[in-house]
């Protein structure tokens, strides 16, 4: 499979004209100067100051803000014990816009009937950048409240909760919808 090649003998001379260019080469252009290293104490300084900036930027970014709903029911009656809400008890919400420009909170009673949209409801407040609000719960049935955010102005009640959430949600926003509240 291998063939066997000749054995070739260099020409005569060849090493001396090697030499000769490499040293023409050199007086024309020197070899530069090995490139100085820093010493170890200013290595070691110039990570540790890095290092201390990193920390500095990493810990000094503001935490990401999250989206939050908080409900509390609280009885009409002071000294009635109960499992669940009844009729006059009232439903307290306070929605945490989590940096969001457009937040809506919602309350639906029933999955569809819309009972309190804020902001735009007498019932609603602004408190140091969240949505608080107070509904008396006038009826029985289960409600149910969410908080709608994006970037972008959010869309009109769509007639039901799981459509308003899937409106957020195609313009990119978020949705936190809170526990039932079950009124007898």
């Amino acid at each position: 499979m291998f063939v066997k090649l000749p054995v070739l003998a260099p020409p005569a001379g060849w090493e001396e004209r090697v030499l000769a260019r490499v040293e023409r080469v050199d007086r024309v252009n020197p070899p530069a100067a090995p490139a100085r290293r820093l010493p170890a104490r200013w290595t070691w300084a110039l990570a540790a100051a890095f290092l201390l900036v990193a920390a500095v930027v990493i810990l000094r970014r503001p935490p990401e803000e999250r989206l939050a709903l908080r409900q509390e029911v609280i009885p009409a009656a002071s000294g009635r014990r109960a499992d669940s809400a009844v009729v006059g008890d009232r439903l307290e919400l306070r929605a945490s816009p989590g940096g969001a420009a457009h937040v809506e909170l919602r309350v639906y009673r029933g999955e569809r009937e819309l009972v309190l949209r804020c902001p735009g409801d007498r019932r609603c407040r602004a408190a140091g950048g969240a949505i608080e609000a107070d509904l008396t719960l006038t009826s029985r049935g289960s409600y149910r409240a969410l908080v709608l955010a994006a970037d972008a102005p959010l869309a009109a009640p769509g007639g039901s909760l799981d459509e308003d959430a899937r409106a957020a949600r195609a313009l990119g926003g978020r949705v936190e919808v809170g526990p039932a509240v079950d009124v007898e």
